[in-house]
């Protein structure tokens, strides 16, 4: 019993040996050959499911009016801000990198605007990350004489893109940053702050570094994205000519925002991103959610009370070396009672964990706003059948002299 024991162990470390190998192999890129269907997948997630597929939520967010500034200059916002805040909006969110100078005579209408208008919150960017000591140096904001008549709150959103031009998966994002010793918020957090400060200080208390966007829809049905009109949204030329009830902006959180030349243009690039909702959800091939939009979804989970909490990597790796230990025990047990059965057996349990950890993770995001992580337990599970079989037939033998002697006994006759 003891041996089987150690077997067990041993049998399980070298399981996770060839987990560290592959690891490596991945990140030295050896297989280069690989790589477009590595990319492929690298943007998904199991859980993308539920947001792209199972999100049937009808009811729109009447507390969030999305307004589209196009290309519009300085001016043409300001007067967008006139227009808006004569129906008594309760904030104004304006996300819009304001940082370029640009002459008074430009600058005159914003700024008056701005200084008539108490409640209103401008982007800002936050840049040149220090990892060592986990703040960021410095933040891009809009000029000063504008910057000071508004509260500021950055727009980061986490991605792993480089350029406009990458990728720009977001599924994840900060509620607040140290920027060289100082507190900031995020411009969502912002937002919501100023409509229901309750509910933000309970999403805050949460004290995590990071959240997961519980995405709830878009504001048009993009080619590309399954659901929308979560958010009613108002494009250049309807607010220039009023194009809208008396009603729509009263008492409501207002994110003015560039959501394409007009609403519906998928062709840009520029703040325009890839989100879990994307019902092309592998191989993604259109952007199908702009930032402003995104902003939208993290006030809505804040308001709603509707946070995703995550599962923990001390986690994920326990549960990993669980399903590692309890597999080899188990497929040793059959490896050694039934081994001409070993192979169908043993494939059977393997597809009936995984897919029942896959089913897992679906509902447990579904039902309980939990996103669960069983990656590493699956790998666990796929490598263990085969893994003990390698075990026994290679690394055992390797460390018996009598059986070394087979190989270069059966290699001598091979020669002669």
């Amino acid at each position: 019993m003891k041996r089987f024991i150690r077997d067990t162990i041993l049998c399980s470390l070298f399981i996770f040996g060839i987990m560290g190998l592959f690891a490596s192999v991945t990140l030295f890129k050896v297989f280069d050959l690989f790589d477009p269907i590595g990319d492929m997948f690298s943007d998904f997630e199991l859980t993308d499911i539920v947001f792209s597929q199972m999100n049937d939520d009808p009811i729109a967010d009447d507390r969030i009016v999305m307004v589209n500034i196009g290309n519009l200059p300085r001016e043409g916002i300001a007067r967008q801000i006139e227009i808006i805040k004569e129906y008594n909006p309760k904030v104004i969110g304006l996300d819009v990198m304001l940082d370029l100078p640009l002459s008074f005579e430009e600058d005159s209408a914003l700024l008056r605007v701005l200084s008539e208008t108490d409640n209103i919150v401008i982007g800002e960017k936050l840049v040149d990350y220090n990892v060592e000591e986990a703040h960021f140096e410095r933040t891009i904001k809009p000029e000063e004489h504008l910057a000071s008549q508004a509260h500021l709150g950055y727009v980061n959103l986490i991605t792993n893109a480089r350029t406009q031009e990458d990728l720009k998966m977001c599924r994840e994002f900060t509620p607040d940053e140290l920027v060289d010793g100082e507190l900031r918020y995020a411009f969502p957090i912002r937002l919501v702050y100023a409509y229901d400060s309750a509910r933000t200080e309970k999403f805050l208390a949460r004290d995590n570094d990071v959240e997961v966007v519980n995405y709830k829809g878009n504001i048009i049905s993009f080619s590309s994205a399954k659901y929308g009109m979560k958010y009613f949204a108002l494009d250049v030329y309807d607010i220039f000519d009023q194009n809208f009830t008396p009603d729509l902006f009263e008492d409501k959180i207002v994110i003015m925002c560039f959501m394409g030349e007009y609403i519906g243009d998928t062709e840009t690039t520029e703040d325009f991103y890839f989100t879990p909702m994307n019902e092309n959800y592998v191989g993604k091939a259109k952007n199908d959610m702009f930032g402003g939009v995104i902003h939208a979804n993290i006030i809505s989970q804040v308001l709603d009370d509707e946070p995703i909490d995550q599962m923990s990597d001390n986690v994920q790796i326990a549960l990993a070396i669980f399903f590692c230990l309890f597999n080899v025990f188990l497929f040793k047990i059959v490896y050694g009672a039934l081994p001409r059965w070993y192979d169908g057996i043993t494939k059977i349990f393997q597809l009936v964990e995984v897919m029942g950890l896959a089913t897992l993770m679906i509902y447990l995001l579904l039902a309980f706003n939990y996103k669960a992580d069983f990656t590493l337990a699956m790998i666990v599970i796929a490598l263990s059948g085969d893994s003990i079989e390698v075990y026994h037939g290679v690394v055992v033998n390797l460390f018996s002299k009598e059986r070394r002697k087979e190989i270069f006994k059966i290699n001598r006759q091979f020669w002669k």
